[in-house]
């Protein structure tokens, strides 16, 4: 009895150093989710219900949630606890789509969620516009969180909202487009992502774990948003490789004095038709703020042309830089700017990411980024960028499933989330519920199979996007 519980408190230190899946990278990298938990089925696109995506989510425990179904669920869906997995890759053909805000109840400080090849498109808010409303994905209060292939849209503020001290979070490799601008309407924030904390000051934050910042934002394609893209009041942070096309001001801080060390490395920020581009605005939104923040820039690649087009690591440096943009107010001042080096998060729960040289992160995203099968926004997202064209604006076709086709789930005879042919193939028994078996590498028998399912998702649509563009 002493040697098997020796053996399952091994097993479970071993899985504590596991990446939340093997691409896994920043400040949410270690989250878990479902893992060692139940596997729940989603049989139906209702909005509620069982066998729906919001009564998986409304399940006790820890869970996996995997779909036999794949097309639109047009509902607002709340994530009511953590622990959860939500792995849109398996959803067969078409992939998901929610109709609908993606939230968490705010104020709760909902803990450990892993989201993969999820595509969120809220409708537009109704007359009083409430603030469950406002942004596409509302995470404000949680914690522990990584994104990874996700396709949001249609905020009327944010599109992703992580605003009440949310922290420990990756968003990755997504695409993060056409926030509303419709003017007409009342809409006119159109931003990308907003992240700060509750409390003002170190000691009013003691004891309480919704402390912002912690936050790394890499890898992702910002389209059409005025700016927020991304707004991040809080460090430790890290903005790498992105790419911000056709926005105004690309960093900023807003709302809150900000305070910590942001390294800003690899991005693109590329001019469009709908306004003048402003790359960087550092601003602690306090009229004398204490020397509170520190920065690394290095390696971001500015496309404005007739007005700047070049690299820019520390903009106090670069008089080219300086004579065409306003980058700082507020007291903020040279000596802020790291001489140094980048930032070592490494020892406050980071995992380094992988950082790509600022040339060649568009033809890196336009490979792949984003939800996969890629649906007719995220295309159109992608074209206005090679086409360096589009504006501001509240896209919306009417067919969210154009060029998409729902096909049948693979037979899976004992109901465990893996198809019997991948469980054969795998030394697994498809007539036995053994999901959390744990495999060689370390993750249990459902996350190999659900990893392995969004490494071929990838292989599969991003060369036929890009074909699509040769033709």
């Amino acid at each position: 009895m002493a040697k098997y519980l020796l053996l399952v408190v091994l097993t479970f230190q071993a899985q504590a150093q596991l990446k939340s899946f093997p691409e896994a990278e920043g400040f949410g990298a270690f989250a878990t989710g479902g893992r060692n938990g139940t596997v729940i089925k989603v049989t139906t696109l209702n909005a509620s219900g069982i066998g729906s995506l919001q009564w998986a989510l409304d399940q006790a425990g820890a869970r996996i949630i995997v779909f036999d179904v794949s097309g639109i669920i047009t509902s607002d869906i709340e994530i009511p606890h953590g622990d959860v997995t939500i792995a849109g890759q398996t959803a067969p053909g078409a992939g998901i789509t929610i109709v609908g805000h993606l939230t968490t109840e705010f104020g709760n400080e909902t803990s450990n969620i892993i989201i993969r090849h999820i595509r969120v498109r809220p409708p537009n808010p109704d007359a009083q516009w409430p603030p469950n409303q406002h942004d596409g994905i509302q995470f404000s209060s949680a914690n522990t969180i990584i994104l990874d292939h996700v396709d949001v849209s249609h905020g009327a503020d944010e599109n992703i909202d992580m605003w009440d001290g949310a922290n420990h979070i990756t968003i990755q490799w997504s695409n993060i487009s056409f926030p509303i601008y419709d003017p007409g309407n009342g809409w006119d924030h159109n931003k990308g992502i907003l992240n700060h904390r509750p409390c003002l000051d170190d000691n009013s934050c003691d004891g309480n774990s919704r402390m912002g910042g912690f936050i790394s934002i890499h890898h992702n394609y910002f389209a059409h948003a005025r700016n927020r893209t991304p707004a991040l009041s809080v460090g430790p942070a890290e903005v790498k490789n992105n790419l911000i096309y056709n926005g105004r001001e690309g960093f900023v801080h807003h709302n809150v004095v900000a305070d910590g060390q942001f390294n800003i490395i690899g991005n693109n920020y590329i001019a469009g038709p709908s306004a003048s581009l402003a790359p960087f605005w550092f601003d602690p939104e306090n009229d004398s703020p204490p020397i509170i923040t520190q920065y690394w820039l290095h390696d971001n690649l500015i496309q404005d042309p007739g007005v700047y087009t070049g690299i820019v690591d520390n903009p106090w440096d670069d008089s080219a830089f300086l004579n065409e943009y306003t980058f700082v107010c507020c007291g903020i001042i040279e000596m802020q700017f790291n001489q140094i080096g980048e930032f070592n998060f490494s020892s406050q729960g980071n995992v380094s990411i992988t950082t790509d040289i600022s040339n060649q992160i568009e033809s890196l995203l336009i490979e792949q980024v984003g939800a996969f099968p890629r649906d007719i926004i995220a295309r159109q997202s992608l074209t206005d960028l090679q086409t360096r064209s589009g504006s501001w604006g509240n896209f919306r076709p009417v067919d969210l499933l154009d060029g998409l086709t729902p096909t049948a789930p693979p037979l899976d005879s004992d109901g465990d989330g893996m198809p019997n042919n991948w469980e054969s193939l795998n030394g697994l028994n498809p007539s036995i519920v053994d999901n959390n078996t744990i495999m060689p590498s370390g993750y249990t028998a459902i996350e190999e199979y659900i990893n392995g399912l969004a490494t071929q998702l990838f292989v599969d649509n991003s060369a036929i996007f890009t074909d699509g563009f040769e033709d």
